[in-house]
């Protein structure tokens, strides 16, 4: 079942619940297009999503939030390249936790 908060990503996206971080990618990708087209309206609508994507329920969810909200005040300011820099270091954050990492080999168990 979809949490209010994964329904409304899964509606604005407009995209299968299977790929969960994929969405948010995407949705970092409207963000950004957005703060780069100079886009206000577009630029909060997409970091709206970002937010309601998350539960705050952890400290790091919290985290997240301030820095979406820095975002979001930000473009309510006119700056638009502070909040692209943040949003695009997080974007970056995400794609790279996508990427699975091989594990080395474990010295203490025999290789058959």
């Amino acid at each position: 079942m979809l949490t209010p908060a994964r329904s409304l990503t899964a509606v604005v996206l407009n995209q299968p619940t299977t790929d969960p971080l994929g969405r948010i990618v995407r949705a970092y990708d409207r963000a950004i297009g957005a703060c780069e087209a100079f886009q206000p309206s577009a630029a909060r609508n997409a970091i709206a999503v970002l937010r309601g994507a998350m539960e705050l329920d952890t400290p790091e969810a919290r985290s997240f939030d301030a820095l979406y909200a820095w975002c979001d005040e930000a473009v309510l300011q006119r700056d638009f390249v502070g909040p692209a820099r943040c949003l695009r270091s997080l974007r970056a954050a995400w794609c790279r936790a996508e990427q699975p990492r091989a594990l080395p080999p474990r010295a203490d168990l025999p290789i058959s």
